[in-house]
């Protein structure tokens, strides 16, 4: 489960801002907490403001420092510090997850100068009401690492500083990739390090998701469960009555796509199901994913490791001869079964991240889905953070004070969080009205005047 998200100098983020998703002491809705021996985390965030208040940087801030954490520095093309201060071209970014693993909690974090694609330094921590624990921390700066020997054997001490003496200055890349990746002798001679895989791992199958973009990730739900899948999108009111599956070779499936993007697959084939995976090798079904192949809508799943691909259409209002592929169907409809990955998924601890979550979808939709989730997270270990403009989200029987965030702007353009607990409404206060009228921030200010007179001028 993620904890808290901290961002400096990104995009519209000038000084660090963080997200927490610790539960507050409030005792409305306690029933979807996680609740851990030290705290209890939010399974749920909505993130508000005006366009332009920083909600999508957010997000992508967190696919950035996964993405980087995954890859490395390489991918990195434009200038993503913020630019409204010029002498942040030369200072590091800043980005930490906080994150709850075994009911421990874990930050990991480090610092790029973006403009030269350099990880300066770079840390694991573990995390404790008494006392926090470095796991390891390395300055490519000064070339200093430091590693938690208790978690080594003494006969694996040498072999790991050849490790890091091998990674002392490299700055394009993370070290907790380099230190998971085929080092198996050195995991199966000292068990603890494993929290570095679990680490790893769940950075990895993080979800993020843009208005444009399929929810894929490494979560999905069964599409062999077709009656499950049919009956939740008939509970939404569209017009679909029938699902078809039909199962196709990998090269129909990516027929008329580009070799980077057949290449792109092969990475994620050799990804999504490792040798290390914890499914049963026969069913595995937690390996899968989904993905929109020139319209068309394709799922991926494994068999005894092996993928299998299969494609999925859909009848309408009971016409079993006619059927409409992804991208035939409506935009409204296309999003719904995007989103729908979110309520079905297997996976346990899931977290998911949606921008504009309510892109072409009717308020009324949005809002059930968000209630439908919230029911689902009763029983279920599953957390999703949204950013939206839907007003009616903000009602307190629906979310709890501290799952709703207010991002807006300072007067030197940087983006800025504020939790809306920090408001201390009544919970019978009618904030979406409040909200509107601007009390809480986050909405855009007009000028007084439509410049007619510009227009007109123009015009001529």
């Amino acid at each position: 489960m993620l904890t808290r998200f901290t961002v400096g100098n990104f995009r519209s983020f000038d000084k660090n801002q963080t997200l927490s998703l610790i539960a507050n002491t409030g005792t409305r809705h306690n029933e979807r907490l996680f609740k851990t021996k030290d705290m209890n985390l939010l399974k749920f965030g909505a993130i508000f403001g005006a366009n332009a208040a920083g909600k999508s940087n957010f997000i992508k801030a967190i696919d950035f420092a996964q993405r980087v954490t995954i890859f490395g520095t390489e991918f990195i093309k434009d200038e993503l510090y913020f630019k409204l201060n010029p002498l942040n071209k030369e200072q590091p970014s800043y980005f930490e997850f906080e994150l709850c693993i075994d009911e421990k909690i874990y930050a990991y974090g480090f610092e790029v100068i973006i403009s030269k694609k350099q990880i300066t330094e770079e840390w694991l921590i573990e995390l404790c009401k008494t006392h926090d624990t470095d796991i390891f921390s390395r300055n490519t700066v000064t070339g200093t690492f430091s590693f938690n020997k208790s978690m080594l054997t003494e006969k694996s001490e040498e072999r790991m500083k050849v490790y890091v003496d091998d990674f002392l200055r490299v700055q394009n890349k993370s070290f907790l990739e380099y230190i998971i990746s085929n080092k198996e002798e050195l995991f199966k001679q000292n068990p603890q390090l494993e929290i570095l895989k679990k680490v790893f791992n769940w950075i990895l199958r993080l979800n993020i998701s843009y208005p444009d973009t399929l929810i894929t990730g490494y979560d999905c739900f069964s599409v062999s469960d077709v009656e499950t899948l049919l009956s939740v999108i008939k509970y939404f009111n569209t017009d679909i009555t029938g699902i078809r599956k039909n199962e196709i070779t990998k090269e129909a499936a990516l027929e008329k796509t580009s070799s980077d993007f057949k290449k792109h697959i092969e990475n994620r084939l050799q990804t999504a199901c490792k040798s290390d995976c914890n499914e049963a090798p026969d069913s595995c079904k937690n390996c899968g994913f989904k993905m929109n192949i020139n319209g068309r809508l394709i799922f991926v799943t494994f068999e005894n490791r092996e993928p299998k691909f299969t494609e999925v259409t859909f009848i309408h209002n009971n016409y079993e001869n006619v059927e409409f592929s992804l991208s035939e169907e409506s935009e409204g409809t296309q999003r719904l079964l995007n989103l729908l990955s979110v309520l079905l998924t297997q996976r346990e601890n899931s977290v998911f991240i949606i921008d504009e979550i309510d892109r072409s979808l009717h308020p009324q939709l949005t809002v059930k889905f968000v209630q439908v989730f919230l029911d689902i997270a009763k029983n279920k270990n599953i957390q999703l953070l949204i950013s939206t403009h839907e007003s009616h989200l903000l009602n307190l029987d629906i979310l709890r004070q501290d799952e709703i965030f207010m991002f807006d702007k300072k007067t030197n353009g940087a983006s800025i969080v504020s939790p809306f607990d920090r408001f201390k409404e009544r919970f019978d206060a009618k904030i979406e009205a409040r909200y509107l009228d601007g009390r809480y921030d986050g909405v855009p200010i007009f000028d007084r005047v439509f410049p007619f007179d510009v227009l007109q001028q123009s015009e001529k």
